[in-house]
């Protein structure tokens, strides 16, 4: 009986070793995507604003202050801080186990749905 329950207890902590890396490599994986978009992003935003200031000479002020816009959205979105939204996951992953399983089982199943809709299509 003990040695089942140890096990079963291996087992569990095996899965949760398991699912914990996968969850981390997706992490990793999502953060990548993101920055690359977001550099892109901000590329694009700095492009606009720049077209719009050598094009302005009938709506000079307006074109001016939305490049300015453009320009302060682009450097948000340039800086925006994503190591501390991945810090916080992963504190709230080793807080909230159960939960954080049942999350990435979740995307799994959805990721899974999503793949086999795509290969019927």
């Amino acid at each position: 009986m003990a040695t089942t329950l140890n096990n079963v207890a291996e087992t569990a902590l095996d899965f949760s070793r398991d699912v914990l890396d996968t969850v981390t490599e997706f992490g990793r994986t999502a953060g990548k995507k993101i920055g690359s978009a977001r550099e892109q992003t901000g590329d694009a935003l700095h492009s606009a604003a720049s077209s719009m200031r050598r094009n302005s000479s009938k709506i000079d002020g307006l074109a001016r202050n939305a490049a300015k816009r453009l320009d302060a959205t682009a450097h948000f979105v340039e800086h925006a801080d994503l190591k501390g939204l991945r810090t916080g996951a992963r504190k709230f992953g080793h807080n909230h186990l159960t939960l954080s399983l049942l999350v990435a089982a979740a995307a799994g199943f959805l990721a899974g749905v999503s793949i086999c809709r795509g290969s019927r299509a």
